[in-house]
This record gives C-alpha cells, sequence and structure tokens, in this order.
C-alpha cells in the first residue's frame, strides 16, 4: 500500500497530558482516605469478551488491596464510545474508572466526531495488557492464506468479517485494504469480541477480526490466517502480520484504566501503584496465560504517550483514506 507510516508501533515513553493536574491544592483529607465506598469500573464492551473477563479479575484482585467493593458494569455500543463517554462525565473522585482499549481510546475519535477528547478527559492509570488481534476464519473454509481470502473477495465474492464494533481498528484495517484491492469485504459488527467470535463459528459470518483465539485455532474449530498486530504472535510464529502479507496496516492494542480528567493525583497515584502491583504479580500473569492474553504493563505516562502518538497516526491515516467524518 501507499499509505506511509501507517500506525506506530511503540506504545511509548514521555508524555504527560498538560493541564490536567494545574491548579490541585494540596490532598485534602477525603482523598487521602480513599477509597470509602466501591468504585465502578465500566468496561466498553459486553460480558464475555477477554477485556471484559480480565477487567474483572483486576478489579477482583485490587478490591482485596483497596478493601472496598469494584463493581464492573459494562456499556457496549459504538466501539466502546458510549461508555468513554459516560466516564469523560462522571464525577472525578476516584469512584468511576473504564477499562479502555485501542478503539475508543483513539481509533474511532480519530474517524468522527465522539463526543470526548481522550487527551483531554482522562487520566491515565496503567496499561495491563494488549492482546493479538487476528483474521480467522472457520477450519472447514477453503482459504489456507490471507492472500486466497482476500483473491476470493476480489474475485467478485463479497465476504462477510465480524468485529467487537463499527469503526474500530479491525474495522479500519480491513476497510483499507478493500479500498486499496477492490475486494468485496463487508463488515458486520457486534457488540463485543465473544459475539464476533461466535458468528464466525456459527458460519454466520465468512470472518473474524478478533482476539482471544488461541484456543479455538489449537482445537481446530478455527484457521488463523494473519495477525494485526505489529509483530507476529509468539503462540503462532508462523502466521503473518497484515504487513508481511504486503498491507502497510497494524493495529496497536491496548488495554488500560483511565479515570476522569481533574481526578486528584493522590488517587490516580494510589489507583496506579495498587493495578501495577497487581498485573506484574505472577497470580494476575497466570490468569491471563488461561485467557490467552499477554501481560503489558505501561505506567500512565506511558500509555497516555502510547495513546497521543496512536491517535495523531491513525488520523493522519484516516484524512488520507478519506474516512473522517465531521
Amino acid at each position: 500500500m501507499k499509505h506511509a507510516n501507517r500506525i506506530v508501533k511503540a506504545l511509548g515513553i514521555g508524555f504527560a497530558i498538560a493541564g490536567v493536574f494545574a491548579g490541585l491544592s494540596a490532598t485534602p483529607a477525603w482523598a487521602q482516605d480513599y477509597p470509602n465506598r466501591p468504585i465502578t469500573l465500566v468496561v466498553p464492551y459486553g460480558a464475555g469478551g477477554t477485556t471484559d473477563i480480565s477487567s474483572r479479575q483486576l478489579a477482583s484482585m485490587a478490591e482485596k488491596k483497596l478493601g472496598q467493593p469494584i463493581v464492573v458494569e459494562n456499556k457496549p455500543g459504538a466501539s466502546g464510545t458510549n461508555a468513554m463517554r459516560y466516564v469523560a462525565t462522571a464525577k472525578p473522585d476516584g469512584y468511576t474508572l473504564i477499562a479502555t482499549t485501542s478503539s475508543p481510546s483513539f481509533v474511532t475519535p480519530a474517524l468522527r466526531p465522539v463526543g470526548y477528547d481522550t487527551l483531554k478527559d482522562f487520566v491515565p492509570i496503567l496499561n495491563y495488557s494488549g492482546p493479538f488481534h487476528g483474521v480467522v476464519v472457520k477450519a472447514d473454509k477453503p482459504y489456507k492464506t490471507f492472500k486466497e481470502l482476500i483473491d476470493t473477495a476480489k474475485s467478485g465474492t463479497t465476504l462477510t468479517y465480524a468485529t467487537a464494533g463499527a469503526m474500530g481498528g479491525p474495522h479500519l484495517a480491513f476497510t483499507a485494504i478493500s479500498k486499496e484491492t477492490g475486494a468485496k469485504l463487508q463488515h458486520v459488527p457486534f457488540k463485543g469480541s465473544s459475539k464476533a467470535t461466535a458468528a464466525v463459528l456459527g458460519g454466520h459470518v465468512d470472518i473474524a477480526l478478533v482476539p482471544a483465539y488461541r484456543d479455538l485455532v489449537l482445537d481446530g474449530q478455527l484457521r488463523l490466517l494473519a495477525v494485526l498486530d505489529g509483530t507476529r504472535d509468539p503462540d503462532f510464529p508462523d502466521i503473518p502480520t497484515l504487513k508481511e502479507a504486503g498491507f502497510d496496516i497494524e493495529f496497536p492494542s491496548i488495554v488500560g484504566v483511565l479515570a476522569p480528567a481533574g481526578t486528584n493525583p493522590a488517587i490516580t497515584e494510589k489507583l496506579e501503584t495498587v493495578f501495577t502491583e497487581i498485573a506484574k504479580s505472577d497470580e494476575f500473569k497466570a490468569f491471563m496465560t488461561k485467557l490467552n492474553q499477554p501481560v503489558r504493563v505501561m505506567s500512565g505516562k506511558q500509555l497516555g504517550d502510547a495513546i497521543a502518538r496512536n491517535l495523531k497516526a491513525y488520523q493522519a491515516l484516516a484524512k488520507e483514506m478519506g474516512l473522517q467524518s465531521k
């Protein structure tokens, strides 16, 4: 493809959200006593997906250290932007957080107005994962390689593909491929990756762009044709990335926790310390291994940098492809 410098690979360091902490006074007593009531952790997808399951584990372990329940609340829809908008307007007292991913953080905001500014309306706390997303088909489908799949769609056969929501990173990736090659690829959005996976297993769609495919591939139910990330999935070292398959696209994946902007630094620092300790623990790593998800820990500052750089890259891509809407 001719689209240069698609998406930044590095989920780097060095970002600070200007003005978030400006003007805050000395830590008040209520911040020192935080938390003294239940915390709500909003998940922008339906129950049963990888973000939901991993967030529930993180919350369950964190509430033991914080001494208060952490209630996970699912708010699916619009590629996670409904939930982000909800948390952006929540009271910045540390009692409403969101477990965000790439799509609502920097992909969809690069494409259309979403009613929030990720860089201004949130304080990043930490990143704890970043699952690989695979291009999978049911094992009885004839496609053995990603090239065979695209060649079929280029020949005049319309292939349907499922994702966890419209205008997310996977949707954008296949939109770009369709525009570049003329392949007939019809998007079918679902509210969450688990439902998208069920759709391809049930034969309701031809393709799914989803995480958590490992066991289904190893069990022979699905066939993995490519991964959307910048590097190969170490569990499937022979499967190429989209770039290696000839398409200058990648979908960097984050799973992290944000708080509304204006949350007292004493609270966000406490949450970052607790969540980071959990994410680096052997217990959490073992859980994520069983879930077939990597543990990728970044500080709040590093997560903020990742969001900022990827948002800029996706904005450039969307503009170049004419995909931005006013």
